[in-house]
């Protein structure tokens, strides 16, 4: 009585094996669904960051190809458009701005990042000013565009090719250049964000 008592409590070898056998497809299935959705959401990811880097590159583009051309204005005293290798400032009117009718003047600039050290933020500023004044500020705001890039710059060019830095034609405030690029460096990649000023010509 005692040894079958004995063996209708233990496991068979053979009862072993088929729970080790179940137990090792379990774990390669769960680990299968893991690194599939692991895979899945990098995808997921990707898309995300390449959707939002398209916004962003749609939204500059409308707002800096209806910059406004110097050349109707006194530019002696008043800023209308300032390019710089760090940062870019320039005028639009109410079509474009957060007003129906008025100026606003908006600024894209590298602006440094307390939180990601010896990084930088691409930073938007955008100012409701008044003709009159030297078109004074009124209401602003300030955003991050993009956040914690290794490096920002900002280069003018005629139309086709862009030139590195500021060419003096466009320093001097006369003149608007063809085109705008920003280049921003993060994890060792380089992405640039382009716009056409509409009233370069």
């Amino acid at each position: 009585m005692s040894r079958r008592r004995a063996r209708q409590a233990g496991f068979s070898l053979l009862e072993m094996l088929v729970g080790l056998t179940l137990l090792g497809l379990i774990s390669v299935a769960v680990t299968q669904s893991v690194r599939t959705g692991l895979r899945m959401w990098q995808a997921a990811e990707s898309n995300n960051e390449q959707a939002e880097w398209q916004q962003t590159e749609r939204l500059l583009e409308h707002w800096m190809s209806r910059a406004l051309s110097p050349r109707g204005f006194d530019t002696e005293s008043r800023v209308i458009f300032d390019p710089t290798p760090s940062g870019v400032r320039f005028l639009v009117d109410g079509g474009v701005g957060r007003k129906p009718s008025g100026y606003s003047r908006i600024t894209l600039r590298a602006g440094e990042n307390p939180a990601c050290r010896e990084q930088v933020d691409l930073v938007l500023s955008w100012e409701d000013v008044t003709f009159a004044g030297n078109f004074a500020p009124l209401a602003s705001d300030d955003r991050v565009v993009i956040a914690c890039a290794d490096a920002i710059a900002f280069e003018y060019g005629s139309g086709n090719e862009p030139m590195p830095g500021v060419p003096p034609q466009f320093s001097e405030g006369r003149e608007l250049p063809g085109i705008v690029r920003i280049r921003v460096t993060r994890d060792g990649a380089t992405k640039v964000l382009a716009a056409k000023l509409l009233y370069a010509q």
